[in-house]
């Protein structure tokens, strides 16, 4: 396998038109992200037929034609678990490519592997292994070296080979919509910044309200600084500070963990932001819901069965149509009279949200002996 640097606009604009009439293009970028917010683009690969191109990001000026070939509602974009690349674009090209081809969520919805990385991925299609040596690699430093660059090369020759197999294997199991479809819901950020603050169901109103503003205050921060969360605020000192509740300038040197650095320079702005906090404000994160009750749980349980029943059926992992996670997503919507999330809409309402729903309608009402499901959540 071969592979080209391409380092010019002119070099750049011949290539795209050399395969301009293409159907599938694998796509992969490579980054870092050490001490910023946002991921620095360090090199963006493609494939078209068995070439790899990497295309220096630092030599291109004129980005004009790489978003317009991302933006090709013709050409499918093949990527592997492409989170992580999505903010790449957004943050060098302002865009979302599209349409893309997610390879990891084919391999889930064909029942070949759930949660599988690229290099189980090409382990099981070619029984090459590839070499994790320049995982870590200053992507960012110049010029790259040579395993650098046949390192590069490789996340998309073989995703290329793989991914038109993947895609017409869906195609001709109908279920090509089911993969364009989730991959197309990708968000930036997954689940927000909120969501590893598990425990913040225990906290009382006023402190998850506290937690809440510091969180959203110190994602605004750290965008504006472009570095990471850590570095305006470290998790463990937001909850103390939800919990301390400190008023004055002096009370914060007693919260372990805020540095005399911190306090010099965010700390009037922190009490600003706890002090605007009330007990009962702005609605928190979905993230924050108490647990299920014992009930509740055994709702849970019920409805995990049907999930892994129609699995089976179907010939794939339980958690492609409906994870663990969501269906106690789905059941504390049902409770709190608010609609079916919408990722469990989609091709999942006809093949297995509908069937959960009418299941717990009848465990809802079983157990309050009313209808439990307003029928305009759903």
């Amino acid at each position: 396998m071969t592979h080209q640097l391409i380092e010019t606009d002119e070099a750049l604009g011949a290539l795209l038109e050399q395969y301009s009439s293409e159907r599938f293009v694998a796509v992969d970028t490579e980054f870092r992200r050490r001490d910023t917010f946002y991921p620095q683009v360090a090199l963006l690969q493609l494939c078209w037929k068995k070439e790899a191109y990497l295309i220096d990001p630092n030599r291109i000026y004129d980005l004009d034609p790489v978003k317009e070939l991302l933006a090709d509602p013709g050409l499918i974009k093949l990527i592997h678990s492409p989170s992580e690349d999505l903010e790449v674009f957004d943050r060098w090209l302002q865009m979302t490519p599209a349409p893309l081809f997610d390879t990891q969520r084919a391999l889930a919805v064909l029942g070949r592997g759930f949660g599988l990385g690229y290099r189980a991925m090409v382990e099981m299609y070619t029984g090459e292994v590839i070499s994790k040596e320049e995982t870590t690699s200053d992507w960012l430093k110049r010029p790259l070296t040579d395993r650098q660059l046949s390192y590069a090369a490789l996340d998309v020759t073989y995703l290329r080979q793989i991914g038109e197999q993947l895609y017409d294997a869906c195609d001709e199991s109908h279920r090509l919509g089911w993969v364009l479809e989730d991959t197309a819901r990708l968000t930036l950020g997954g689940r927000g910044p909120a969501a590893k603050f598990k425990s913040a169901w225990k906290m009382k109103p006023r402190e998850r309200e506290i937690l809440h503003r510091l969180i959203e205050w110190r994602e605004q921060e750290a965008r504006r600084l472009d570095r990471p969360r850590s570095w305006v605020i470290p998790d463990k000192v937001m909850l103390s500070l939800a919990k301390r509740q400190p008023l004055h300038m002096a009370q914060l040197s007693a919260v372990d963990g805020l540095h005399d650095a911190i306090i010099r320079k965010r700390g009037k702005r922190i009490l600003e932001v706890i002090s605007g906090a009330s007990d009962c404000g702005s609605e928190l994160p979905a993230a924050w819901r108490s647990p299920l009750c014992p009930d509740q749980k055994e709702w849970a349980s019920i409805l995990g069965e049907a999930v892994a029943t129609t699995a089976l059926k179907l010939g794939i992992a339980p958690e492609v149509l409906c994870a663990g996670k969501d269906i106690e997503r789905l059941i504390q919507a049902t409770l709190v009279s608010q609609q079916v999330p919408e990722d469990l809409l989609g091709w999942r309402d006809t093949v297995i949200t509908q069937h959960l729903v009418a299941m717990l309608t009848s465990l809802v009402e079983s157990s309050t002996g009313t209808q439990g499901i307003d029928e305009q959540s759903y």
